[in-house]
């Protein structure tokens, strides 16, 4: 089995779990699986996840269930068209804790939309930040490989930021299901234990989209656009601390 060993990748294992091989693929990985009892597990642990994700949101037509966006913008004289520089002032703005709820601005992306993936995830960061045995599917001992793979399923070049100045190291990242496609979730631990997730997925509007700041019990959130890219930072951790990172996440972005 040694040849057929070296022809099973770890994208193909995904690929076979998400269903994407053709018939003559699947059959050689199901060859694999029965002499590889420790890769079927991992298999049989990643369709249980896809699952359990799949549960929290099952009705993908539904419209989510997070409070309502506030109908009034914080900055109602926002022009249209915003430069970087326009930008990096909203996020110093954020620095200094001026900017409250939701913050909004010309140019706005769908509040439904918004709330959407900002709900996916929050729940993704639920599901696995509390796992104690395999929060990641690739660990950040193997960093490259990770941001390799997470930014072939994504679709876009990604990156791991480097939180260490606000005390989060990675602890790796995996990938999960969201209503725009496949999504990256980057996860983050300080020397407590608390952990900090980066949710990012492909399909953000062309526009430079405002930082939006949710509150859902414990859990904060910011969320935020590029031009290819939507992200979300995701921790029990309150709202400074979150701007924080979010800040430095958005400069190394």
């Amino acid at each position: 089995m040694s040849a057929l060993n070296d022809k099973i990748t770890a994208d193909m294992l995904h690929a076979f779990v998400d269903g994407q091989l053709d018939d003559a693929d699947m059959a050689i990985v199901e060859a694999y699986l029965n002499e590889n009892p420790d890769a079927l597990d991992d298999v049989t642990a990643w369709e249980q996840q896809n699952a359990a994700i799949n549960a929290l949101y099952p009705a993908r037509d539904t419209p989510p269930s997070m409070p309502a966006l506030p109908t009034e913008p914080a900055n109602t004289n926002a022009p249209s068209g915003l430069s970087w520089a326009a930008i990096a002032a909203s996020v110093m703005m954020l620095a200094v804790g001026l900017a409250g709820g939701w913050i909004a601005r010309g140019n706005q992306t769908n509040p439904a939309l918004i709330a959407s993936l900002v709900q996916e995830a929050v729940q993704a960061h639920a599901v696995y930040s509390i796992d104690p045995h395999r929060p990641v599917e690739v660990a950040a001992s193997d960093e490259e490989t990770l941001i390799r793979w997470l930014s072939n399923r994504v679709g876009e070049p990604l990156q791991a930021p480097d939180l260490t100045t606000n005390g989060f190291t990675l602890v790796g990242g995996r990938l999960v299901s969201a209503t725009e496609g496949p999504a990256a979730q980057f996860m983050y631990e300080d020397a407590t234990g608390k952990r900090i997730t980066l949710f990012a997925v492909k399909g953000a509007t062309g526009q430079l989209a405002s930082f939006n700041y949710n509150q859902t019990g414990d859990t904060g959130s910011f969320y935020w656009e590029d031009a290819n890219l939507s992200y979300a930072i995701v921790g029990d951790v309150d709202r400074e601390a979150l701007n924080q990172l979010a800040i430095s996440i958005y400069n190394q972005l």
